[in-house]
């Protein structure tokens, strides 16, 4: 076993080793095992952030096709920084076009552009653009120069990093980088991803702006380059402590707008993009150790640490090391599933001020921690402190100025380790090793032989304030027996008889007294003795009982974390399960809603396939019927008994298909009964103009028969007068009866017209009926599956609200019991070191009192901890109590959801199997009820063509007797009438010839010229107007059939106001024309047709 000077030596020359190199590489450590979750916070403060980023990550997953990515302004020193996936079939390649907005040229200066390797592996592109952002890092001075320049037009756009030309990105490969770049006026920067080979500066032109997606994660942001410092320096005497950046708390996220979307707002989450620059002052008296700690997730990047010395011999100097987090380390990002791993980023002395670059590496996780951790905390199995009284103007081998009572680690306690403490002072060598060994020694030496003198020079002290104190007492012993003696002389003088048994007495009482207070005199040492053992026994078994109670205290803090943990693992666990069942149950109602619209769009396209089908039917029907009309010209009894057979066995062949075609079969009824009134319309006024036309042609015909025949015609106009007030009369019979067979007919239209709007208004009043029954159902369902997804979301929410603020209250309570107990540590402390010093100066009369205030503060400490585990563990059980009827609680109510959707499931399908079974019934009757009236109106509608056509044809042959007797008695009547119109002229000749003989006598007197022509003016001239021949009247009348002629073919028609003079002086009477006869003759021919509604 070593001497304590030996591995005080080993010690010191390992610590000046340290210090010389500067970094010393360890192995990870176990962060829980050394208080991980009690280390104090060291917040960075924010100040400055500059330059403008342009940040181009949303869309990330780019796909089906390329387009713009994000786009913005840059004005000075700006960064462009992409990071994209390509989820297409075939290669892209990332395009940067800058275009110049303004009326004057634009100078851009491109000072950095970087880009990682495009592949799938996501942590390997992000870490391979963060190791070139430290190995190639942007010279910010002003003089630096560009890697190039380019100037862009008034309204212009040129290409920037042609180096992306050639940078094929293949299908799910991920590609990120950067471009630094400085303006001297606004430039509006685009990033697109295009095929490989296009121009990019014409697509620039025309391609699309592709959506932002969830992340939101792009737009133009101030900020690229952010400078951090902690203001409080880090302590090594006061333990680990840490400094988290990225945490959108102390280190903000950076806000911006997205100029894509008319300058929506945006935050970076996670500031990626940013080159960070956190600085981290320290003071102490003992190294410490750097390490990165992931605390978001996996991280994979590089940092690079600069360590300047504050003090020593390398005041001034500064260290530079760059550490890359996964790749070659063998893992492929740090931080995975956890938040206690960590990596060492070396090790350093107290008082060195240390500045971190990096900048959040892409496809990594933030918040992270930098963990700055005491070397005797870091490696407590082989560093311990001692307390040192030096000089504080002693300086160490380094030149570092050491304070009073400096901590020096030294070697193993006990030193049980006999492999070290051993230094060879004998070698030559001049390494650095070996000088700092030499150094060492010599510095240890130094130490030791000072702190030698120091306590021989204590112990003498000590021991001459002991003497001292003998001293006293012994002259208070000798004053005492002085006082004794005299006292003894005055009694001697009073009873001198007794003089000597007295003083022998005396002498016997002051052995006695001398042997009682040298007993005492010794008791009270030893019980002196006994009391300090005590005290030291007392202060041991306290050092031991607050080690075990600090470590039953951390162990009960990690049960604690680590039920907390599985809480938290069975919570997330349960409201996955609940999220999950909400889900499946919000997807089940959207697929049975989405079934349900298919079945409605279904039945939708089935009714508008069935309604063209009955359209295409209607039509081909009414083309049949056309046919029919057609084929009736030439056969029209057969060709209607064909085509009442045919359609008969059209109706018998769509029987089956009447019950679902009701509705559009009515339409196409009232359309065709429209079209057959239009047809009927349409075929009347074509009779009435060919009746017209033939009345024209006639009245022409008789007028110019007239023109011919005026003599005749006058002498005939009375005798026809008689004629044609007889055939007035049966003209007007017969319109008489054609207006009451037109009102009838108009009559039975209106009939059914009617009874087809009333069913068609109860078959719309049905149809609206069943869409707002279908309409509530739907409206009713949508509304229960909304409230029910609102409940949903709301529990979710209201669990999330109650988990965040029983974490928040745990992790407050935490802190403050934390905060109570560091405090109440130190305040301990503080408290056992002053109570130390009194302790030294006040020693023995002291120490009572001092044991009986630390048993006192240890039975108050333990009753605190007490009453702190009780209530700990009365705060976990009412948790778990509250967790447990929560989920208890959650899970029958989702019990109770679910059973009430079963139950509302099955009413719901019971009702629409009910409704669908009522409707079917209701289509079939409705069917059976059509075809019922259709058969009853076709059967009716066939009886009563049968009944006209019989009439008809009865009339006609009526008409045909009645006509050839007509004709006959009208030969009769005119042989009579020729024989009367004879007479009547032999009278007329007979009067004439007497005239004229008496004009002749009377000519014999001498009347002149003018008095017979005065005679002539007297004599009134007659008008007949549409006077009509006895030859006309008595020539046969054509037929219907004959009168066929079309309009071209007929005579032209003559004014109806041309009027004819008679030469005979006759009686005048309008003459009736015979146009209305002609008409009712052929109406009584042609009579309308009435055709089926089926």
């Amino acid at each position: 076993m070593f001497s304590y000077k030996s591995r005080y030596c080993v010690a010191a020359a390992m610590a000046a080793m340290a210090a010389l190199t500067g970094h010393v590489e360890a192995r990870d450590i176990d962060l829980q095992s050394i208080g991980y979750f009690q280390f104090s916070p060291l917040p960075p403060t924010l100040v400055s952030q500059t330059d403008t980023l342009l940040l181009s990550d949303s869309p990330e997953y780019v796909g089906p096709v390329g387009g713009t990515l994000s786009a913005g302004t840059i004005n000075g020193n700006g960064r462009i920084y992409f990071y994209h996936v390509n989820e297409m079939d075939q290669p892209h390649k990332i395009a940067i076009v800058l275009e110049n907005q303004t009326a004057y040229p634009n100078t851009v200066h491109v000072m950095r552009q970087l880009k990682s390797v495009a592949t799938p592996d996501y942590f390997a592109a992000g870490r391979d653009l963060s190791r070139k952002d430290l190995e190639q890092p942007l010279n910010e001075s002003p003089n630096a120069r560009p890697l190039y320049s380019l100037s862009i037009p008034p309204q212009g756009r040129k290409l920037i990093f042609s180096d992306l030309e050639n940078t094929p990105v293949y299908q799910d490969a991920l590609f990120t980088g950067i471009v630094d770049i400085k303006t001297e006026a606004p430039v509006f920067a685009r990033v697109m991803m295009l095929p490989m080979g296009m121009d990019a500066v014409d697509a620039s032109h025309w391609t699309k702006n592709l959506p932002i997606d969830e992340i939101q994660l792009r737009g133009t942001y101030t900020g690229s380059k952010r400078n951090m410092e902690v203001t409080t320096p880090f302590d090594t005497t006061l333990g680990g402590a840490f400094v988290e950046v990225g945490n959108d708390r102390e280190d903000m996220f950076i806000n911006g707008v997205d100029e894509m979307q008319n300058k929506a707002f945006v935050r970076d989450r996670g500031n990626y993009g940013v080159s960070y620059t956190l600085k981290i002052p320290t003071k102490g008296n003992e190294p410490f150790r750097l390490y990165f700690n992931p605390l978001g997730g996996p991280y994979s990047g590089s940092f690079t640490v600069k360590a300047l010395h504050q003090q020593g011999a390398r005041r001034g100097q500064t260290d530079t090391r760059t550490y890359h987090i996964g790749g070659a380390d063998g893992i492929s990002a740090l931080g995975d599933g956890t938040i206690l791993d960590s990596r060492l980023m070396g090790n350093y002395n107290a008082g060195d001020l240390l500045t971190l670059n990096f900048m959040p590496a892409g496809a990594s996780n933030l918040p992270i921690r930098f963990l700055l951790i005491p070397e005797s905390l870091a490696n407590p199995q082989k560093h311990q402190t001692i307390a040192v009284n030096v000089p504080k103007d002693v300086k160490d081998s380094l030149g570092h100025p050491t304070q009073g009572g400096t901590q020096i680690p030294v070697g193993p306690i006990g030193g049980k380790d006999s492999n070290k403490g051993v230094v060879n002072t004998t070698k030559s060598s001049l390494t650095p090793s070996k000088q700092a060994e030499n150094i060492a020694h010599e510095e240890t030496k130094k130490l030791s032989d000072k702190a030698a003198a120091e306590a021989k020079k204590e112990a003498q002290l000590k021991k001459s304030k002991e003497a001292e104190e003998v001293l006293a007492r012994k002259k208070a012993e000798e004053a005492k027996l002085a006082a004794e003696k005299a006292e003894m002389a005055r009694k001697a003088a009073e009873a001198k008889h007794a003089e000597i048994e007295r003083k022998m007495a005396e002498k016997a009482e002051a052995d006695r007294k001398a042997a009682e207070l040298k007993a005492a005199q010794e008791a009270q040492a030893a019980k002196e003795k006994a009391a300090l053992e005590a005290k030291k026994a007392e202060e041991m078994r306290q050092a031991e009982e607050a080690k075990r109670i600090e470590a039953a205290r951390k162990a009960e803090l990690e049960r604690q974390a680590e039920e907390a943990r599985k809480a938290e693992e069975v919570r997330k666990a349960e409201l996955a399960r609940i999220e999950a069942a909400r889900k499946a149950e919000a997807e089940r109602l959207e697929a049975a809603r989405k079934a349900e619209a298919a079945r409605i769009a279904a039945e939708k396209r089935r009714l508008e396939d069935e309604r063209r089908i009955e359209v295409a039917r209607v039509e081909a029907a009414r083309k049949a019927e056309e046919a029919r009309k057609a084929a009736e010209a030439k056969a029209r009894f057969e060709a209607q008994r064909a085509a009442e057979k045919a359609a008969l066995e059209a109706k018998r062949a769509e029987e089956e298909r009447l019950a679902v075609e009701a509705k559009a079969r009515l339409e196409a009824q009232r359309k065709a009964e429209q079209e057959a009134l239009e047809a009927r319309r349409a075929e009347e006024a074509r009779k009435a103009a060919e009746a017209k036309a033939a009345l024209e042609a006639q009245r022409a015909a008789e007028q110019a028969a007239l023109e011919a025949k005026r003599q005749e015609d006058a002498r005939r106009a009375a005798e026809a007068k008689a004629a044609l007030e007889a055939q007035r009369i049966e003209a007007a019979r017969k319109a008489e009866e054609a207006r009451r067979a037109e009102e009838a007919r108009k009559a039975e239209e209106a009939r059914i017209e009617a009874a087809r709007k009333a069913e068609e208004a109860r078959l719309a009043a049905e149809a609206k009926r069943a869409e707002e029954a279908r309409k509530a159902e739907e409206a009713r369902i949508e509304a229960a599956r909304k409230a029910e997804q609102a409940r949903l979301a709301e529990e979710a929410r209201r669990a999330e609200e109650a988990r965040r603020l029983e974490a928040a209250r745990l992790e407050a309570q935490r802190k403050a019991e934390q905060e109570r107990l560091e405090a109440a540590r130190k305040a301990e402390e503080a408290r056992i070191a002053a109570e130390a010093r009194r302790q030294e100066e006040l020693r023995k009369a002291e120490e009572a009192r001092i044991a009986a205030e630390a048993k006192r503060a240890e039975e108050l400490r333990k009753a605190e901890e007490a009453r702190i585990a009780a209530e700990a563990r009365r705060a976990e059980e009412a948790r778990r109590a509250e967790e447990a009827r929560r989920i208890e609680e959650a899970r029958r109510a989702e019990e109770a959801r679910r059973a009430e959707e079963a139950r509302l499931a099955a009413e719901a399908r019971k009702a629409e199997q009910e409704r669908l079974a009522a409707e079917r019934a209701e289509a079939e009757r409705q069917a059976a009820e059509a075809r019922r009236i259709a058969e009853e109106r076709y059967q009716a509608h066939l009886e009563a063509e049968r009944k006209a056509e019989a009439a008809r044809q009865q009339a006609l042959a009526q008409a045909e007797i009645e006509r050839k007797a007509k004709e006959r008695a009208e030969a009769i009547q005119r042989v009579k009438e020729q024989q009367e119109n004879a007479r009547r002229r032999a009278e007329l000749a007979r009067q004439q010839i007497e005239e004229e003989r008496k004009a002749a006598q009377a000519a014999k007197t001498g009347p002149s010229f003018k008095e017979l022509d005065d005679i002539h003016e007297d004599t009134p001239n007659v008008t007949i107007p549409n006077a009509v021949s006895i030859d006309e009247l008595t020539k046969p009348r054509p037929t219907a059939s004959q009168n066929t002629r079309r309009r071209d073919q007929r005579q032209p028609q003559m004014p109806q106001n041309q009027q004819y003079v008679q030469v005979n002086p006759m009686p005048t009477e309008p003459v009736v024309p015979l146009a209305p006869q002609n008409e009712q003759q052929k109406e009584e021919q042609n009579p309308p047709r009435i055709y089926p509604l089926g």
